[in-house]
């Protein structure tokens, strides 16, 4: 049978892990409970996922690599799979959790990658906070998901309404049994012409046709200028990191960063990028560091309606200069606003997707290459991802989602990462860091609140004053 194999793209994720670099996406997020309700339970959490999964088969799949790496691992069907494993407690205790104790548990978890040898994905619960809420922290490998189709994952566990359904019960799953190496040498041997066609077709994709040429040519190469030769400058955020990792956030209410975008004709992005600028400009006067610009890789989401949620990557990167030797908030709002409309006037992420399109050209060795020098801190100082997340509330098991925060995965030489999620009436921003290689970075969530308030402030002064 036909079996899906990893795009150029979500085996990069594969290329750039290390022992010190874990490539997984992430959130941590804590409910609350309806007392009307029964109580969140690992067994109900457990049941809950093992009703859904047959909508999303990915989840009782892992990895099957050929032999020699003589082609890019495929997805087959896990015939150990169990529930058991994938969705477990987060801690033995049975007393509940105090938040702090919540926060190094979920750290801890955080710090640890996935197994290879089993499905790439892993839910965690804390059922019983000190405060009456519910934890939880989920993660899955970023060579199976990307930021928005991560979401599949909450679709295992999340709904839209408090007095949901209990789903069916699922249709009984037998698993194919699993390729031998055989099997595996001779399917890759077999793919290695499709696999070309394919990277070629998602070229065309990315590039069109006739006079379309080239302008993709010329944003290509805009691209290549832009975000890639463009060597990040030097930082302290760049340096060799542990496999220690360290997620706070700070909840901002959206409300809040809507006014400031209507009055200044940004968008929320360019918004979250200005509140993001602050928080490092914080960072780097409290080391005695002066501040700098620094080259943030931004994410952009290449879905089509074709491609839906199926899972694996279909993402673009383009690079903004976040100014944080600037010292007012609406000049740094400004200058980032001007520079998300040109690249998005370049349309430099269609430029973006052809490169990488052209990378899945490439023989798999010079894949390893451009992967690795993809992600070095060469290339940028770091990620910065805004997800757009579900404007209306969320509930597990009927109890509502009040703060969930992303994790952005830290390649090698990169200390912190910054995360945004949009969910119902706030927008959450999570530092994600190497306590080790940035032990400043607890300084983080209060300085991401101190930033929002600045530009808020700054914002509504000027709007005053224009009235």
């Amino acid at each position: 049978m036909a079996r899906d194999r990893l795009t150029p793209l979500d085996r990069s994720f594969l290329y750039v892990e290390s022992p010190t670099a874990h490539m997984h996406v992430a959130a941590r997020a804590r409910f609350i409970p309806d007392p009307e309700l029964p109580p969140v339970t690992l067994d109900r959490v457990r049941d809950l996922v093992r009703c859904r999964l047959h909508a999303s088969p990915r989840f009782r799949q892992r990895l099957a690599f050929p032999p020699g790496g003589i082609s890019a691992p495929v997805w087959v069907d896990d015939p150990g799979f169990d529930l058991d494993r994938q969705v477990v407690a987060l801690s033995g205790d049975e007393e509940p959790l105090g938040r702090a104790r919540f926060a190094a548990l979920a750290d801890a978890v955080l710090s640890e990658p996935l197994d290879r040898d089993r499905p790439l994905w892993r839910i965690h619960v804390a059922p019983w906070l000190e405060d009456g809420t519910v934890g939880l922290v989920l993660k899955a490998h970023h060579a199976m998901v990307d930021g928005l189709s991560a979401l599949a994952l909450g679709l295992l566990l999340l709904d839209i309404r408090p007095d949901a359904p209990q789903p069916d019960e699922p249709p009984e799953w037998t698993p194919e049994p699993p390729p031998g190496g055989v099997r595996l040498a001779v399917d890759a041997l077999a793919d290695y012409g499709a696999e070309s066609l394919r990277a070629a077709r998602g070229l065309t994709r990315a590039i069109g046709t006739g006079r379309r040429i080239g302008d993709t040519v010329r944003r290509t190469a805009l691209a290549i200028e832009s975000d890639v030769l463009r060597s990040a400058p030097s930082s302290y955020l760049n340096r060799a990191i542990s496999p220690r990792r360290r997620l706070a956030g700070h909840r901002v209410p959206i409300a809040d960063l809507l006014d400031v975008k209507t009055a200044r004709s940004a968008t929320l992005n360019d918004v979250a990028l200005t509140v993001v600028t602050g928080a490092l400009r914080e960072l780097a006067l409290a080391r005695g560091t002066v501040p700098a610009p620094l080259k943030a890789m931004v994410p952009v989401n290449r879905r089509t309606p074709e491609d839906g949620d199926a899972p694996g990557n279909r993402i673009a990167f383009v690079s903004v200069t976040l100014p944080l030797h600037m010292r007012a908030p609406l000049k740094r709002l400004d200058d980032i606003a001007a520079q998300t409309r040109a690249f998005k006037a370049a349309d430099r992420a269609s430029g973006s997707e052809a490169l990488l399109g052209a990378v899945g050209l490439l023989p798999p060795l010079l894949q390893d290459a451009a992967a690795r020098f993809a992600a070095s801190a060469r290339a940028y100082n770091l990620v910065v991802s805004n997800m757009p997340g579900p404007r209306v509330p969320v509930y597990l098991l009927g109890a509502r989602c009040v703060e969930a925060y992303p994790v952005i995965p830290l390649s090698d030489g990169h200390a912190l990462s910054v995360g945004m999620l949009s969910l119902s009436d706030a927008l959450c921003v999570s530092a994600y860091w190497d306590p080790e290689a940035l032990p400043e970075g607890e300084g983080l969530p209060g300085a991401i609140g101190q930033s929002t308030l600045e530009l808020v402030r700054a914002s509504a002064k000027r709007a005053s004053r224009a009235a």
